[in-house]
């Protein structure tokens, strides 16, 4: 209990903290039996890691399951997005074995967490509010002529540059899509691990609005 009570209390330190590694050790060391060891996924622009924790029954192996991904704080402006999905990794594993729901998910899913995609972002919202509130919300890329910052969540290969509404060509923008597709180190590295997994399943979570989209972004189509 005084571990789990640490873990939550960490919440708060994760909002003016870029680095979520101390949690996601401490849970795999509470739990190393359904969580793997966090890996690299790649590093951003500024070199700062994305890290990824898997959680499974056999969370070493690569089973012949169907494969989840939740990731978050693809906005640097949005960290409850990063606490959300932590909170939803620390339920699943605090009650395998316990709760139907859970034990079901962990033993029948392979399920792959990247809790912030976005960490230079949430490194400067760091910088220029210490007290929380900051409101940059793209990656540090400098544009030149004084503008900065990429929309990771327009930046993706997908439709990239499909019109100059849901994204911006315009640097200046807060929906700058960027040079070209995946121009960015942390689009790129999360494209890689899309490539190298087949995920049935997909959450990217952001705090935006209280809303559920699903694809597709470009255009108003069902799937």
């Amino acid at each position: 209990q005084a571990l789990l009570d640490e873990l939550r209390a960490a919440d708060v330190h994760l909002e003016v903290c870029p680095d979520p590694r101390p949690v996601l050790d401490q849970i795999r060391a509470a739990y190393p039996d359904i969580v793997r060891a966090k890996s690299s996924l790649g590093s951003s622009i500024q070199g700062r890691t994305l890290w990824m924790l898997k959680v499974s029954d056999n969370p070493n192996v690569d089973e012949n399951e169907p494969e989840v991904r939740i990731d978050a704080l693809h906005h640097a402006r949005e960290p409850q997005s990063m606490q959300c999905s932590l909170y939803f990794l620390l339920w699943l594993v605090e009650e395998y074995g316990q709760d139907p729901l859970a034990t079901y998910l962990v033993e029948t899913r392979e399920i792959y967490f990247v809790p912030c995609v976005n960490p230079d972002g949430y490194a400067y919202n760091q910088q220029i509010a210490p007290s929380g509130g900051g409101l940059w919300r793209k990656n540090r890329r400098n544009n030149g002529g004084g503008s900065f910052g990429v929309d990771l969540n327009r930046n993706y290969p997908y439709r990239w540059g499909f019109d100059n509404s849901g994204s911006s060509s315009d640097p200046n923008s807060e929906v700058y899509r960027g040079t070209g597709a995946a121009s960015e180190p942390e689009v790129a590295a999360m494209v890689s691990f899309l490539a190298a997994r087949d995920f049935t399943t997909a959450l990217s979570v952001h705090t935006y609005s209280d809303l559920w989209l699903s694809p597709w972004g470009y255009d108003s189509l069902y799937t």
